[in-house]
């Protein structure tokens, strides 16, 4: 396999008499779209989490872009998930004192941007998800399909090249989970990003390029998904979104330079131009200060 971007090798998790993981080797592809499925109790979330370095293996290692990280310490891996990696999860676990738009920036300003700065970006997320005019709405104001698009953009709005998405349609209906999964695989591998799902739908998973099943803590098939389809972009108020390119913003104000650390490269400041989607992987203009979306250790807590 060319271009992995994540690879599992030989991971073993074990609780008590119980083997979460064991023996567990995986590869995935940059640009791709993985979903995990299993039954509960089969380790499938396990293995999630030890794929964006919350949980550490007993055994085994994970890198990430050929650096290992299953040994880095818990302020490394927590610098990982803000800027490489971003989540989506079931609930959305989005803030609801805060407008749609301040829980996309929120995901930036943690990272050292300011409010000014993150707005921009932030409402261009929403814009190319569908929700233009909604920004200014309380997370209680919208519908569950449009919080889970607010979710999906606050995963991505730092640039990162990874979405872990946890059951993400498991408290949607038939008809929205569609449409989430729509703006989840068009944003994610349909523009060069690594999607990896943990789902219970076999509908959800028929969508992702590759299905991988875990039965009591260890991979029992790994196949392509036979009815794998082409994401379509997001509907907004019955009419489906035209992709054009952003309008151009003024250039903000030149930020420090972040500490540069091995192995990991630092994105910087800045608005994207001329790109379909903000903060697009390998485009000029990426989307600046990588960052976890909702959580200053990256792991999904609240604060």
């Amino acid at each position: 396999m060319t271009n992995v971007i994540l690879n599992a090798d030989r991971l073993t998790k074990q609780y008590g008499s119980t083997w979460a993981l064991a023996d567990v080797s995986l590869a995935l592809a940059e640009g791709t779209s993985t979903a995990i499925m299993g039954a509960s109790g089969s380790g499938k979330t396990t293995l999630l989490h030890m794929l964006a370095g919350i949980l550490t293996p007993d055994s085994g290692t994970v890198s990430f872009a050929g650096h290992p990280i299953s040994g880095l310490s818990d302020g490394e891996r927590s610098r990982l998930r803000r800027e490489q990696f971003g989540f989506v999860f079931q609930q959305g676990l989005l803030i609801p004192e805060l407008t749609a738009v301040e829980n996309v920036a929120l995901a930036l300003m943690l990272n050292g941007m300011s409010k000014r700065d993150a707005v921009g970006p932030a409402a261009q997320w929403l814009a190319a998800l569908g929700l233009a005019g909604l920004e200014d709405r309380r997370i209680g104001q919208l519908s569950g399909g449009q919080a889970q698009r607010v979710a999906i953009a606050r995963a991505q709005v730092t640039g990162a090249r990874v979405i872990f998405a946890d059951e993400p349609t498991g408290a949607l209906d038939s008809k929205t989970s569609q449409d989430v999964m729509n703006a989840l695989l068009h944003t994610t591998s349909g523009n060069g990003r690594t999607l990896v799902v943990v789902t219970h739908d076999p509908n959800v998973a028929a969508r992702c390029q590759r299905v991988v099943t875990l039965a009591d803590g260890r991979i029992v098939a790994d196949t392509a998904a036979s009815q794998a389809s082409p994401a379509v972009p997001p509907a907004a108020a019955g009419h489906q979104v035209r992709y054009a390119p952003p309008v151009q913003q003024p250039a903000p104000v030149q930020q420090p330079a972040p500490v540069q650390q091995p192995g990991y490269p630092v994105q910087q400041p800045g608005y994207p131009a001329q790109l379909v989607f903000p903060g697009q992987p390998g485009t000029p203009g990426q989307q600046a200060h990588p960052g976890q979306p909702f959580s200053a250790d990256g792991t999904g807590a609240q604060r």
